[in-house]
């Protein structure tokens, strides 16, 4: 039997939220080491995280499904989207921004983390703008539920929805 691609490249790593073997590819490595981190340092539990949710849109008839690596989601709603991939978090921003404006139909994720293996960029979705860096920096499971505490949910404005849809399709395409 032979062995595809990925087989042959890759090895498999457990996932620290499912333990179920994932391929170590570089950006599944940075979103186990987040999630690693949250639930070791940040005081989060498994349960507060979701992995792998999919933001489906479509683009120039074409059908887009970007994903964002974890989601802190707690009493029923996301808090902060976590996305990693190597090289600058800060080059990546603006496609994490863009995941957080567009994953809940209704709302936008109020809070965003875009990191690597060794950095990590502390966003605010609303003013799209950076406000904390590094892992350390990234806010405690009791501190995200002050900040966003009593924060009137925001939706993004339907004119907005394309303009985040060629930010995030262009981020995770070429980017």
């Amino acid at each position: 039997m032979s062995q595809s691609y990925s087989e042959q490249i890759f090895t498999k790593i457990p996932c620290v939220i499912s333990g179920q073997l994932v391929w170590d590819t570089d950006r599944e490595r940075i979103k186990q080491h987040l999630a690693k981190f949250l639930l070791d340092n940040k005081g989060y539990i498994v349960s507060d995280l979701q992995v792998d949710r999919e933001i489906h849109f479509r683009l120039d008839e074409q059908k887009i499904v970007a994903i964002a690596d974890l989601v802190v989601h707690i009493q029923g709603k996301s808090l902060m989207v976590l996305r990693g991939g190597p090289g600058s978090v800060v080059t990546r921003e603006a496609g994490t921004i863009s995941a957080a404006r567009l994953l809940e139909p209704d709302y936008i994720v109020p809070y965003a983390v875009q990191a690597n293996l060794h950095d990590a960029s502390f966003l605010d979705v609303r003013t799209k703008k950076a406000i904390r860096l590094g892992y350390d920096n990234i806010p405690a499971r009791s501190e995200l539920l002050q900040m966003t505490e009593g924060l009137e949910p925001v939706a993004l404005p339907e004119k907005r929805r394309s303009f985040e849809e060629q930010i995030l399709y262009s981020y995770d395409t070429h980017g």
